[in-house]
C-alpha cells in the first residue's frame, strides 16, 4: 500500500511539474488542453553523447528541452563535424527541422545529460485540429527558431573571431564552461585554435 502511495504521489508531482513548465514556456493556460497534452507527453533522459535522431530519419516526436545541452551537427563533403545549432534553454525545440514528418537535414546529440518531453507528432497534429492555439504556439516557435539561426549565420559570417565569441558569451551565458570548445568554435566558423588564441587575448586585455 505505501508503496503505491509513493508511486502515485511521484506520478502526481511529475505532471504537476510538466503542468508549470507547459504554463511557463508556452503559456498554455486552458486547462482542458493542458490536461490533453500532459496524457501525451512522456520525459525522457538522455546520456551524455546519445543520438537523438540521425540526419535522414523522419522524427515522429516532438521534442522540448526541459534541461541540458542538445547540438545539432552535420557531416560535410569531407566528413567533417559541422555543428549546426546549440540548444540549451528550457522550453526550446529539439528537432533538427521546422516541418513535421520529413526526413531530418542534421544530426541531434545531447552534449551532457539532459531532459526532454517527447510527444508523437501524430498527436501534436491532432491536437491542433482541436485546440487552433496549439497553431499560433507551433508558428511562434518557427519564427523564433528561424530568427536565432538568422543572427547566427549574421555573426559567423560577418563578425570577426572576437566579436563572434563575446557574442556567444552573451547569447549562451555559462555554455563556454559546460561544453566541450570544438563545438563552440565549429559553431561559430572558426577552428578551435582561432577559439583558444581570442579567448587568450581576450584574459590579457582584461588583466592589463
Amino acid at each position: 500500500m505505501a508503496y503505491y502511495f509513493m508511486v502515485n504521489t511521484f506520478e502526481r508531482d511529475r505532471q504537476m511539474r510538466l503542468a508549470d513548465f507547459y504554463r511557463e514556456h508556452f503559456r498554455i493556460c486552458d486547462e482542458a488542453l493542458l490536461g490533453e497534452i500532459l496524457k501525451v507527453s512522456r520525459v525522457r533522459t538522455l546520456a551524455a553523447g546519445e543520438i537523438l535522431c540521425k540526419q535522414g530519419q523522419v522524427p515522429m516526436q516532438l521534442y522540448l528541452l526541459i534541461q541540458g545541452v542538445i547540438r545539432g551537427f552535420l557531416l560535410n563533403i569531407n566528413g567533417k563535424d559541422i555543428t549546426d545549432c546549440i540548444v540549451f534553454q528550457a522550453g526550446d525545440a529539439a528537432m533538427p527541422d521546422g516541418e513535421f514528418f520529413q526526413p531530418a537535414s542534421i544530426n541531434i546529440e545531447a552534449l551532457e545529460e539532459s531532459q526532454i518531453v517527447c510527444i508523437d507528432i501524430g498527436e501534436v497534429c491532432r491536437l491542433m485540429e482541436i485546440y487552433p492555439e496549439l497553431i499560433q504556439v507551433r508558428q511562434q516557435m518557427l519564427i523564433m527558431s528561424a530568427q536565432r539561426h538568422r543572427d547566427l549565420k549574421i555573426v559567423a559570417y560577418q563578425y570577426s573571431a572576437s566579436q563572434r565569441y563575446q557574442w556567444f558569451l552573451k547569447n549562451y551565458p555559462g555554455l563556454i564552461d559546460r561544453i566541450h570548445h570544438k563545438y563552440i568554435a565549429s559553431l561559430l566558423n572558426m577552428t578551435p585554435v582561432t577559439l583558444s588564441r581570442v579567448r587568450r587575448e581576450l584574459k590579457e586585455h582584461v588583466m592589463v
